[in-house]
């Protein structure tokens, strides 16, 4: 019975609530994703709205914003501190902005396909601007043995075949929301990002060579991985034995993930950072949360932290506290979409 449910959504913007109430509200919603200014104020007042749904394996939105000039986006910092590692597909619908990824500074217009890596900084500007939005799990496009090095900041410009395919079948899902069921999500979001997979993700030759490597039993390393962070042991030797896979093949199998010891040090520096910024573990002290999760020496394990989040761990742990009062004051309300963003990444 309850496969039958609407697809959850989240709308909030000066459309929902008049006001300053209203630019409040939309900067809250999408600050998981970027900081925004205000640079100069229309006659009329800020236009500022978002409206997302969670479809399975991804979350689209539609977000408009008009009555000003306006700047978004995500420093080191931001980056560090929000810690999401997804995707962004950006299909613009309506306007234009100008933006900046670690390529030449790029204009947008209507039907243009923008790709960002949400783990790399990135800025913009606009004055009138819609989009479609579909966050998706970089995993998930991994999976699919695409190439994920070189997409930050790419644009599908809209007179090509994959913008136009890639937008039209957004806009299809977009206007059926409202009949899609829970039920119905996991295979609309499957699709979807096998099909900006399939058209605007490149693939290489080395990457034809994984396919022979089983997702499957990626998935299985992934989970004891996960499973065994305390662990200082936990290494190529130990999952060599553990899968029985000799070392050529399990670095093969980790290849789109940046490799085995990277991919290991990096989900322990992610569930670090997840600590250091619970309130509820505030009273452990910084090294043995560290050795909690495999860091054994303190001088390599806060360079790896710094070099990784942009910050000290007594910064993150800060930052945490400060994060954790913005927390408490929302307790009361209903699921939003930074939830849902947290829910994407750890899946």
């Amino acid at each position: 019975m309850s496969l039958s449910l609407p697809l959850p959504r989240h709308q909030a913007g000066t459309r929902v609530s008049p006001g300053r109430r209203g630019v409040a509200d939309y900067a809250e919603a999408i600050a998981p994703v970027f900081d925004t200014r205000l640079c100069d104020v229309g006659p009329e007042g800020p236009d500022l709205w978002i409206s997302s749904v969670n479809v399975g394996p991804m979350l689209l939105g539609y977000a408009h914003m008009s009555g000003g000039t306006y700047g978004y986006g995500r420093d080191h910092r931001k980056v560090a501190a929000t810690g999401l590692d997804l995707i962004l597909v950006q299909i613009i619908a309506e306007g234009s902005d100008r933006r900046q990824a670690h390529r030449s500074e790029v204009e947008t217009q209507v039907g243009d396909v923008c790709l960002l890596d949400l783990s790399r900084s990135f800025q913009s500007e606009a004055q009138t601007c819609g989009n479609f939005s579909l966050a998706i799990p970089r995993e998930a496009l991994a999976a699919r043995d695409r190439d994920l090095d070189d997409l930050h900041g790419r644009v599908l410009r809209y007179d090509t075949p994959a913008a136009r395919l890639l937008k039209g079948h957004v806009e299809t899902i977009w206007s059926m929301t409202g009949a899609l069921s829970i039920h119905d999500a996991p295979a609309v979001g499957r699709s979807t990002i096998d099909l900006l997979a399939g058209l605007a993700l490149p693939t290489s030759d080395r990457q034809q060579a994984r396919r022979a490597v089983s997702e499957s039993r990626l998935t299985q390393i992934r989970r004891f991985i996960d499973a065994n962070l305390h662990e200082p042991g936990l290494g190529p030797e130990m999952l060599s034995r553990q899968f029985g896979l000799s070392r050529a093949s399990l670095y093969r199998l980790f290849e789109p993930l940046g490799g085995v010891r990277e991919h290991i040090q990096g989900r322990r520096l992610r569930r670090v950072f997840d600590a250091l910024t619970d309130p509820s573990l505030r009273h452990l002290p910084l090294s043995q949360v560290a050795e909690g999760h495999g860091f054994s020496a303190w001088s390599s394990f806060a360079r790896a932290f710094k070099a990784r989040f942009g910050m000290s761990p007594g910064e993150a742990r800060e930052i945490g506290a400060v994060s954790a009062m913005q927390a408490w004051t929302a307790a009361t309300q209903d699921q939003r979409l930074p939830d849902w963003l947290r829910t994407l990444e750890g899946a």
